[in-house]
């Protein structure tokens, strides 16, 4: 969000791809962030099960390499600017390695038949969390258009962005159905 609602504070590089807002291979972002949102929403679809395990263990084996390769080089740093806190990779290897082993455990639990696999149907999607989601979107760009540099409308822009992809994976991970409770008199 940031990319289109702050682009010139938005750079970012990934090995060779880099960009500055809409400038650079910006294609790369949006096909990550629809690669991840596919991953939610056939998880909660348990019929195409192997399609997701693939897709897990691709998206945690690139993320864990990338930030192994990462902490091998020197003076590699991640930077979250809006934040103002850059951190070695190194510090990333424990939590990525955790992710990674999650994930396997987690095929390997599935795959042996030791845990509920809920189905649901393809056109299902939880409405409310993404009506939530898309009106963050007014807020967040209210916020990044009032804010400069990287103040505290900045900031709160940027959580609201995150709060976006919670409520999205709530969207379309794995749908629920409303249920109004009538009180009793």
């Amino acid at each position: 969000m940031r990319i289109i609602f702050k682009p010139e504070i938005s750079s970012w590089s990934i090995f060779s791809f880099s960009g500055k807002g809409f400038e650079g291979d910006f294609w790369l972002l949006p096909l990550l962030i629809l690669f991840a949102l596919s991953i939610f929403y056939i998880e909660g679809r348990g019929k195409l099960r192997q399609i997701y395990h693939a897709f897990l263990l691709i998206w945690h084996s690139l993320l864990t390499g990338v930030i192994i390769y990462g902490s091998m080089q020197p003076e590699t740093k991640i930077s979250f600017g809006t934040w103002g806190i850059s951190v070695s990779f190194i510090w990333l290897v424990i939590p990525f390695l955790f992710f990674l082993a999650a994930s396997i455990l987690l095929i390997f639990k599935e795959r042996k038949g030791r845990s509920h696999i809920p189905v649901y149907s393809w056109s299902t999607i939880n409405v409310k969390p993404l009506i939530f989601a898309l009106a963050l979107s007014i807020i967040a760009f209210l916020f990044f258009k009032l804010g400069t540099g990287f103040d505290w409308l900045i900031k709160i822009a940027v959580g609201t962005t995150i709060v976006q992809w919670i409520l999205l994976t709530e969207a379309f991970g794995k749908p629920y159905k409303s249920v109004i409770k009538k009180d009793l008199i």
